[in-house]
């Protein structure tokens, strides 16, 4: 044997009999949490009049460019319930001398990534370029946002996708839940419980005049901001858009109103019947707070004990102990209007009533927390924190958070240490103020005939029964859309 291997051997065997056996009576202690610090954002405006806001990276040679508008679905009419989302996904279906086809090829050849979306308050455009590809990559950008084609083939294509959606969604417990939810929280008119893919009528009316005029009205400079970040100067940035943009003027700033929801007295308890459902749905829930909520960081670690990480209460219940759930949770939606909170799970349709008993047990007793489990909690999201920033289009999505809520400019470098700062008191006393079981929405789906004698026992209250159709609508007649 070789010298060599004769001394490995020896340093390997003689490691081992050192080495002292792992403890795994404990996990081991977490360092402490680091602080978080960003780059300046740059701030400037384009001659049209377009905000934009520049974090430069210049580690790697990309580049991520959103474009933002105040154009999300709560600024569709009732009666055009799903025009924004349904004008983003035709945006870039065809634009300038490129039809459907020619675009999504010329941007798989280009190796870079650009899509639309839209949600509840917002339409984007999303850009992730390599540097070199950049010039291109704007090109078909400003294709996309001034000359969208709304080729009556593709507006046809994607009108039968979205009721393909409608019918299929007719089947899925969870979407009934999440509409029927919110529905039942503020009103079926309001527009924070207005569904996407939910009106048939909308989606069958909608003209590809209505998509014009959509994005003639919305998607103009001054509805709009940019974000950049990645390898790209100040200098260059602002020459390039100024001379891609130079006729893109005009436009107004846009606002919705959103109502006050009234809110419920007592336990509100809806049940929608889908028979032969092997799972129940559940959703506890109540009206919340707005993103500017001054409670934002004590309801941040409160959520992380009841039910915003795999250890919490919630999760710990019904999966790890009972085995009624594959994994339970809560959350707080935080808009610019009155958010919501919700709880829910989906569960064994025979343990229903034993579900909806332990959630209500959490519920109560998430008022009273240790310093050990707020410790815990801070600790879990302040070492994950930076996580949140690990790209240019994690970090853009960052810069359009503090952008859309007018969040101070050092919140994102100061999160950790507010975050930090929350105790046993400010999350028992936000428990107390937030979470209220006595006045809840209680929303599921399942199995009325095989859950309901189990419900009516628990004695909650009144339970209000309704078919997917009156949540819902009558399904699409698949077989009557055009291909």
């Amino acid at each position: 044997m070789k010298p060599y291997l004769i001394l490995l051997y020896i340093v390997l065997f003689c490691s081992t009999l050192g080495a002292q056996p792992a403890d795994r009576s404990k996990a081991p202690v977490a360092g402490p949490p680091k602080s978080l610090k960003l780059p300046m954002v740059q701030s400037f405006k384009l001659a049209n009049g377009l905000p934009v806001y520049l974090v430069q990276q210049s580690n790697l040679p990309l580049i991520q460019v959103n474009l933002v508008f105040n154009a999300g679905n709560i600024f569709n009419a009732p009666n055009k319930q799903g025009l924004a989302s349904f004008t983003a996904d035709l945006l870039d279906e065809g634009a300038g001398t490129r039809d459907a086809l020619q675009l999504a090829d010329e941007i798989n050849f280009l190796g870079i990534k650009l899509g639309v979306g839209s949600g509840l308050e917002q339409l984007s455009f999303s850009l992730s370029t390599p540097v070199s590809k950049l010039k291109t990559s704007l090109g078909l950008l400003s294709d996309i946002l001034l000359r969208p084609r709304f080729d009556p083939k593709e507006v046809e294509r994607k009108r039968t996708e979205y009721l393909v959606r409608l019918a299929q969604n007719h089947d899925e417990s969870r979407f009934i839940s999440n509409v029927g939810f919110l529905e039942a929280l503020y009103g079926k008119d309001h527009p924070y419980a207005r569904s996407n893919f939910q009106n048939e009528a909308a989606l069958r009316s909608f003209k590809v005049t209505d998509l014009q005029a959509f994005q003639k009205e919305y998607l103009t400079p001054a509805n709009g901001y940019m974000i950049i970040v990645g390898d790209w100067t100040k200098a260059a940035a602002e020459q390039e858009l100024n001379t891609l943009f130079k006729t893109w003027i005009g436009g107004t700033p846009k606002t919705a109103k959103i109502n006050e929801p009234a809110k419920k007295q007592g336990l509100n308890i809806i049940l929608v019947d889908k028979p032969g459902a092997a799972q129940t749905e559940i959703r506890f829930g109540q009206l919340g707070v707005s993103r500017s909520t001054p409670d934002y960081f004590n309801l941040e670690v409160m959520n992380i004990i009841l039910g915003n990480s795999f250890t919490s209460r919630l999760n710990t219940n019904l999966r790890e102990k009972n085995g009624y759930s594959y994994g339970a949770g809560s959350s707080f939606f935080e808009p610019s209007g009155r958010g919501y909170f919700m709880a829910g799970a989906s569960v064994q349709t025979d343990v229903t009533d034993k579900a909806v008993t332990e959630f209500l047990k959490e519920l109560n007793d998430i008022r009273s927390v240790s310093d050990e489990e707020v410790t815990k909690a801070k600790n879990y999201q302040a070492l994950g924190y930076p996580a949140e920033f690990s790209s240019l289009d994690a970090i853009a999505a960052k810069i359009n958070e503090q952008i859309l809520y007018k969040l101070p400019a050092d919140y994102l470098n100061t999160y950790v240490e507010k975050l930090l700062k929350v105790g046993k008191i400010e999350v028992e006393k936000a428990a107390k103020t937030y979470i209220d079981p006595q006045n809840m929405t209680l929303f599921m789906v399942g199995d009325r005939a095989k859950i309901d004698e189990g419900l009516k026992a628990l004695n909650l209250g009144k339970i209000t029964y309704l078919t997917i159709d009156q949540v819902l609508g009558a399904a699409p007649k698949v077989e009557n859309i055009k291909p």
